[in-house]
Formats: structure tokens, C-alpha cells, sequence
């Protein structure tokens, strides 16, 4: 059976009170009959027509009164409240319709002023509920689609990432195998490796610091054997950061972007630095290669625009990519988005 919470009972009520005694000052501006004795019939009155529809309601367990309600109430409510305002006065039935024979017509009109008052009541308290269900619809439906868009918008970002990194490595491996089989068999044994820790991971909504470092120092490891003495790299992260969750393969793009188009194209090679770090709230995380400067072409560029996209898609305005140019050489990418672990809640919006 349905239970009406206290507030809404005690606002009804007191909306039901102010009804009755507008309705008694209406009658003792147009009959004869004084204040107290239409206050009297009026709230009597006014409370059982209220008492019968909601009674009802609970009895039928409907959530608020339909037509069948009001036709049932309105008279039997009408009728009830009159014999109880007569029981109050000391009077019965009988002597009031002898004493005042025109009080059936008031008492039939003040029944049917009650009746609009309560079918209009109700009427604009289902159109509001109705209202107010099909708005907490519509939010659940945008809700649940800009959750789906969400979705979609990261697998087809990582889709892309994940193609890029695979094709750059066999890229490599291929480069190798007719000059240096040995290497080219050591890259093609980390990179099988590699993907069979990574894929599995890359179809998670996030990852830890620590896995994704795990995969850079593969991939660094591949591309070492390539270059060897020219790339030299180092990752500085701080034990408690590897336990943040981050999206699998952010800081991969930036890694691979550093090393074929900072690193690589120097004669003398360079240097790359991983640095991570918790600064507050945020966790920030800094790939600095000391080679030279690249302008990201429209195709070199497709890293960093997805790094920047997932970022917002994952924590709006909260997390950003930035890029800078050393004078000496080189180039710093920083990311910097929301610190959270499985001990705080989710930094994904």
C-alpha cells in the first residue's frame, strides 16, 4: 500500500484548511448564516471529501485519485462532513432541515465548491507528477546516451592509438631484419610480449601507473634495440604514484612522438625522461627528450590530439596536455589530470 511522506500530508493539509475557510467566508458573504457556523460546516465538510479521495487512494493503492475516485467521495465526503459539523453543533439532521429548509441547497452547492476545489487540486498534482516523471526520464535517457557517447568516443580514440604504436614497432622490426636478424628476432620475442600483457589491458576502462610504465619500459626496450647507444632513457616515478588509475595508453603516444620525432632524427640521439609525480590533487606526469624540436605535422599530430581528446572526454576541464620548447633542444609534454587510486573515488566524470 502506498504511504504519502509526512511533508506532502502536512502541505495538503494546510492547503486543504486554507480551501475551507475561503469557502466559509464566501458562504457568510452570500447567506444569512454566521461566521463560526459556516467555519464549522466548511472544514467539516472540506476534511471528509479530502479524507474519502485519499482514503480511496489507499485503499485502491493508486498513487493519486482518478475520476472513479471523485465521484465517489465528493458525496460521500459531503454527506459525512455535514452530519459530523451537525453532531458538533448539538443539532440532528432532522432539525436542521426543519430549522433551515433552504440549508440542503447551500449544503449541495458548498459540496460541489468543495469537489472542483479537490478534482482541480489533484488534476494539477498528476499533471505536475507527469511533469516530473517524464523530465526524470528524459535526464536518465541523456544520461545513459552522453555515458554511451562517452564509451564510443574512447574505444574509437584507443582504436586509433593502438594501431599506431603496432604499426610504428613492425615498422622498426622490418627495418631490421635484412641488417641485424639477431635484433629484429629479440624486438619481434618483446613485442609478442608486449601486446600479450598490453591488449588485455587495453580493453579496460583504466589502468594503473605502474602497468603503464610496465609497457613503456617494453616499448622503450624495442625501440633500444633499434637505436641503441642514441636513445638513453630513464623513468623517475614516485612509489606511491604507480597505484593511480589513469586511460590505458595515455602516456604512450607522447613516449613514441618523443623518441621517432625528438630523439630519432638527431644524429647524436638524445635523452628521454619519464617523471611522476603527485602534486596536490593531481597527478602529474612529464616525457622530456632533449633532442630536437618537432612541429606535430597532420599526421604526426594524431598522438597528441588523441592524448588531449581522451583527456577531456575522461575529465572535462579538469586534466590538460601541455608542450614545452627548450631552448637548448627538445621538447616537454606534461599531463597533468585528477590523482585517484582504488582508495579514492573515480576521477572520471
Amino acid at each position: 500500500m502506498t504511504r504519502m511522506p509526512l511533508a506532502k500530508l502536512l502541505q495538503e493539509l494546510g492547503l486543504a484548511l486554507a480551501y475551507n475557510a475561503a469557502v466559509g467566508l464566501y458562504l457568510t458573504a452570500v447567506t444569512s448564516y454566521s461566521l463560526s457556523t459556516n467555519l464549522v460546516y466548511t472544514q467539516f465538510i472540506g476534511f471528509a471529501i479530502y479524507a474519502a479521495m485519499r482514503g480511496s487512494c489507499l485503499i485502491l493503492d493508486q498513487p493519486r485519485p482518478g475520476w472513479g475516485n471523485a465521484a465517489l467521495s465528493i458525496p460521500l465526503g459531503g454527506f459525512v462532513g455535514f452530519a459530523l459539523a451537525t453532531w458538533v453543533k448539538g443539532l440532528t439532521l432532522a432539525e436542521v432541515l426543519q430549522a433551515y429548509p433552504d440549508v440542503a441547497l447551500i449544503t449541495t452547492a458548498t459540496v460541489l465548491i468543495f469537489g472542483i476545489l479537490a478534482v482541480w487540486h489533484f488534476h494539477d498534482e498528476a499533471c505536475m507528477l507527469d511533469a516530473q516523471a517524464e523530465a526524470r526520464a528524459e535526464r536518465l535517457c541523456r544520461s545513459e546516451q552522453e555515458a554511451l557517447t562517452t564509451r564510443t568516443e574512447l574505444a574509437l580514440l584507443q582504436a586509433q592509438i593502438e594501431p599506431h604504436f603496432l604499426f610504428n614497432t613492425l615498422s622498426n622490426i622490418v627495418g631490421l631484419i635484412d641488417t641485424e636478424p639477431a635484433a629484429a628476432r629479440r624486438m619481434l620475442i618483446d613485442l609478442t610480449a608486449l601486446l600479450r600483457t598490453s591488449l588485455a589491458r587495453t580493453r579496460r576502462a583504466d589502468v594503473t601507473l605502474g602497468e603503464e610504465i610496465d609497457l613503456l619500459r617494453a616499448y622503450l626496450g624495442i625501440m633500444a634495440v633499434r637505436m641503441g647507444s642514441r636513445l638513453r632513457w630513464q623513468i623517475d616515478a614516485d612509489a606511491p604514484t604507480l597505484a593511480a588509475r589513469l586511460p590505458p595508453l595515455l602516456v604512450q603516444p607522447l613516449v613514441e612522438n618523443a623518441v621517432r620525432h625528438g630523439i630519432e632524427p638527431a644524429p647524436e640521439g638524445g635523452d628521454l625522461t619519464i617523471r611522476c609525480r603527485r602534486d596536490g590533487d593531481a597527478l602529474v606526469i612529464e616525457v622530456n627528450n632533449s633532442g630536437r624540436v618537432f612541429a606535430p605535422s597532420p599526421n604526426e599530430g594524431i598522438g597528441l590530439a588523441n592524448v588531449r581528446e581522451r583527456l577531456r572526454t575522461c575529465y572535462g576541464n579538469r586534466a590538460n596536455l601541455d608542450l614545452e620548447a627548450h631552448s637548448a633542444g627538445g621538447l616537454n609534454a606534461r599531463i597533468r589530470l585528477p590523482f585517484h587510486d582504488d582508495e579514492s573515488t573515480s576521477g572520471y566524470r
